[in-house]
């Protein structure tokens, strides 16, 4: 069994250790770290998912538990069920995340939170001919002027106060997925209350704009714990994992708006966005860029097999998927492979200013 960073802050706050101790602790496990590191000549970027398979026997029961819940409360068109069936989730999360510390089944068990959470609010039924509370009707709303991207305001601060009632209790990294994507949906319905419906530029560089916000934030959390030994690293995973599709995808469709019309200079411009952002996961250490990258990755591969998006028989339609595939599964391995000794180089290259706020490398085996 491992001492995790987690363990030894309850043992603080038990009064079983003090705290002088328990920062000695926390170094010394650092640099062991490190040191196993520079032995075996890789790098980790990890995040606690699972501490046994009785993490995975328990989400199994959450999942089936909560969709058979789902399936009978969402035609009831009342509230009470939803709030009971939330409680109910916030109860086994006391058991499970909070007492047994299960990260797995706590994940299953904040989505079901937020979901019963969403149900059971008045705004979740918008235009429903059934009123759940007397300022939940149709003409209410009208009135009030809650209709169209309002009541997706509505909706996305209600996902946010759930999910980050759910952190404030739990302390789950997850939840900050949750809270991210929820306030990126604020953020772009706010605005499109303000400007109207923005076309396909204006909505590519406002969903940049949100990815680097996020990013921004992610980044935060790991340069706060550069050795990624305590919660904080898991909290940067889970927002990297938010940010990435938002940056990748705001970037390639600024370029290609649509992929039918690929052509060559395209493909050049997708590759050099993947090269940059290939760049910049490798310096951080986290691949979620990468990987919200490969799709376009192999797009770019199709179109150099075959050459143009024409209709082709079958047979070269295979022949275009499965050897993109093939193509892509060597880049993918190979990157992985090499991505240590590309770390090292890159960030030999880097500023001492820069370098030190980011993952040590580990020395060379």
């Amino acid at each position: 069994m491992s001492l995790e960073r987690d363990d030894i802050d309850a043992a603080v706050a038990a009064g079983v250790i003090p705290q002088a101790q328990a920062d000695a602790l926390n170094a010394f496990i650092a640099e062991r770290r490190r040191t196993k590191f520079g032995q075996i000549g890789q790098e980790d970027e990890s995040f606690r998912f699972m501490t046994g398979f009785n993490d995975f026997f328990f989400a199994i029961g959450i999942l089936l538990l909560g969709s058979g819940i789902a399936f009978f409360i969402k035609g009831s068109g009342e509230p009470w069920p939803s709030a009971i069936a939330a409680a109910l989730m916030w109860g086994l999360s006391e058991l499970l995340v909070r007492r047994m510390r299960l990260v797995l089944p706590g994940i299953l068990l904040s989505v079901f939170f937020i979901f019963f959470v969403y149900l059971a609010v008045p705004a979740d039924l918008i235009g429903s001919p059934v009123p759940r509370f007397p300022l939940a009707s149709p003409m209410a709303h009208e009135l009030l002027g809650i209709t169209g991207a309002t009541s997706i305001v509505i909706k996305a601060l209600i996902g946010a106060a759930a999910a980050g009632l759910y952190y404030w209790r739990f302390r789950l990294p997850f939840t900050l997925l949750p809270i991210g994507a929820s306030l990126v949906a604020v953020i772009v319905s706010l605005i499109e209350l303000t400007v109207g419906q923005l076309t396909s530029t204006p909505n590519s560089l406002l969903g940049l704009a949100c990815g680097l916000a996020v990013f921004a934030v992610a980044m935060r959390y790991d340069i706060s714990d550069r050795e990624r030994t305590t919660r904080r690293a898991d909290c940067a995973f889970w927002l990297h994992l938010l940010a990435a599709p938002l940056i990748v995808h705001s970037l390639i469709s600024l370029i290609v708006p649509a992929f039918v019309s690929i052509n060559n200079v395209a493909a050049g411009a997708i590759l050099l966005i993947v090269a940059i952002l290939a760049t910049v996961a490798i310096a951080i250490d986290r691949r979620a860029l990468l990987v919200s990258a490969l799709v376009y990755v192999g797009l770019v591969i199709a179109y150099a097999i075959r050459g143009n998006w024409a209709t082709q028989n079958n047979a070269d339609q295979s022949l275009v998927f499965f050897g993109t595939l093939v193509i892509l599964g060597i880049f993918v391995i190979t990157l992985g492979v090499g991505w240590m000794p590309l770390r090292r180089g890159l960030i030999r290259l880097m500023s001492p200013s820069i370098a030190t706020r980011l993952p040590p490398v580990p020395s060379r085996a």
